[in-house]
């Protein structure tokens, strides 16, 4: 087939023609390097040209035939060998035989892309000045990689989605208007509504009205780029059930940074409240248990000290009438007895004497807790000093060195306090008095926090740890009446006066080698 002559040809086609046959190579380079892939058919369907980039992408070969005619096909018309191009392959050309077609989507398998490749085509139909078709323009595009990003980005989505839908949390979003966009399966289960019901409805439409002024206060603070938590948030569910929350909020933006809705993620506290209130309940049950076990206490342990004390102080009467009558007895009836009655008499004299040791002993051992509790500043080490001192002038005779640490005062009671020292370094003295040289030491150690621990020290007889559990006992002794006389009440004393003061007391030592007695004042512990 030729070129038809420049002299046939209408002016405008005539210059047309003589410029693409001026420029051939022009076009043709710019076909072979276009970054599209392009083919070129003929009406019948058949290729007439394909560039490389075409090949690569369909895996189709180009044809043989040379370009001797440009002019009839925009530059390109191949008059030898023409390759059908498979309508399956490209179905864009099918539909350029009579009609235009819309940009379509293939998905090629070939040699070069052997797992296949996404294309996108298009097709363009030319034809002459009468309007007479010849041929189309086809550009293939590869578009796999995006395709590709986009069913990653599916992928994800569908996964966020499955996230979203299986969280143990509710989560709600709200366009700017308040407008619910989207609710997940457990925020329904929570509200006992569908999603169906909830979708495209107001948020304010599930709010009780107590609570709707702080939520559009919310959502305020979150147009201006704000979170917030809400605490103790009550909902209503379908059914009338109320339900407690916890509300955690945040704004969406756009890409631009436009606030268009926000997000909430509910927690459900109902059953969490319900243990607490539970929790409340029980502990307000046994704190009123304890505080009527502890009057019922108290009660019983008045009435107990009461009856103690009554009872000592009466036995005072008749323990004086045996006392006074054995020593009447002794005095004016010596000469009609002979020494066994005489030692029977000095025996009760003495259980007489001993007993009346016993009563004094309860009697002041009731007075702790019956004498009333007055708090100051009291210095012990004033206090222990005035102790030592007494002592000392009641028996002179004895070689005794105190060593009293000074500057220790406290918060307590003076006269219980000075009860505890008089009791502590009573019993050092007594327990020292066999030691031509004793050592008595009262001071301090650091305790927790801001308290310390008082102790008094000798290096007396000491006392074996096996028994220490009976140190404080009333009546309870480590010792015989013989070796060291005494009651058996002056730790007991000690220990309720320590308690007295929110402390605690307790003993160590080793049998002749002292003693060490420590106390705590306010809440110390050993």
């Amino acid at each position: 087939m030729t070129a038809p002559s420049p002299a046939t040809l209408p002016t405008d086609e005539l210059a047309d023609g003589l410029f693409q046959l001026q420029h051939q190579p022009l076009l043709r380079a710019l076909l072979d390097n276009a970054s599209e892939g392009m083919a070129i058919v003929d009406a019948k369907g058949q290729q007439l040209y394909m560039n490389e980039r075409a090949q690569r992408l369909i895996g189709m070969g180009r044809t043989d035939a040379s370009p001797e005619n440009w002019s009839a096909l925009y530059g390109v018309f191949y008059p030898d060998t023409r390759t059908p191009l498979p309508t399956d392959r490209y179905p864009a050309v099918r539909a350029l035989m009579g009609e235009e077609s819309p940009e379509q989507e293939l998905f090629v398998r070939n040699a070069g892309s052997p797992e296949g490749r996404h294309l996108r085509t298009n097709a363009k139909a030319v034809r002459d000045s009468q309007g007479v078709l010849l041929g189309c323009i086809c550009t293939v595009n590869d578009i796999h990689e995006q395709r590709r990003a986009e069913a990653g980005q599916r992928r994800s989505e569908r996964n966020y989605q499955l996230i979203v839908e299986s969280a143990q949390e509710g989560i709600w979003t709200v366009d700017a208007e308040g407008r619910t966009t989207y609710v997940n399966r457990y925020l329904t289960q929570m509200l006992g509504h569908t999603a169906d019901e909830m979708l495209g409805r107001p948020l304010l439409d599930f709010i009780l009205e107590e609570n709707r002024h702080r939520v559009v206060q919310n959502i305020e603070r979150l147009s201006r780029g704000q979170t917030e938590v809400l605490q103790d948030f009550k909902f209503l569910r379908k059914d009338g059930t109320p339900i407690w929350t916890v509300v955690s909020t945040s704004p969406i933006h756009d890409e631009g940074g436009n606030f268009i809705g926000a997000m909430a993620m509910f927690t459900d506290m109902t059953q969490r409240r319900a243990a607490e209130a539970q929790v409340r309940q029980l502990n307000a049950e046994l704190e009123r248990r304890i505080v009527e076990r502890t009057a019922q206490l108290e009660f019983s342990n008045r009435e107990l000290e009461a009856f103690a004390y009554s009872v000592a102080h009466d036995l005072r009467a008749p323990l004086r009438s045996i006392s006074n009558f054995t020593l009447a007895l002794s005095e004016d009836c010596a000469d009609k007895l002979d020494e066994l009655g005489l030692d029977y008499l000095k025996r009760i004299r003495a259980s007489s004497q001993r007993m009346s040791e016993l009563i004094d002993g309860i009697l002041a051992l009731s007075r702790v807790n019956r004498v009333e509790f007055v708090e100051e500043d009291v210095n012990l080490s004033a206090v222990a000093r005035s102790i030592s001192e007494q002592l000392q002038r009641w028996q002179p005779e004895r070689t005794v060195r105190f060593q009293l640490e000074e500057g220790l005062v406290d918060r307590g009671d003076s006269q219980l306090l000075r009860l505890v020292l008089e009791n502590l370094l009573g019993n050092a003295w007594k327990f020292t008095r066999e030691r031509p040289a004793a050592k008595i030491e009262f001071g301090s150690l650091p305790g927790e926090g801001t308290g310390r621990v008082y102790f008094v020290r000798d290096n007396g007889a000491g006392f074996d740890m096996e028994y220490q559990q009976k140190l404080f006992g009333v009546f309870q002794r480590l010792h015989t009446q013989q070796e060291f006389e005494g009651n058996g009440v002056g730790l007991a004393t000690v220990q309720r006066i320590v308690r007295r003061h929110g402390g605690h007391a307790w003993g160590e030592g080793r049998v002749g080698q002292g003693a060490t007695f420590y106390f705590t004042l306010h809440d110390s512990k050993p």
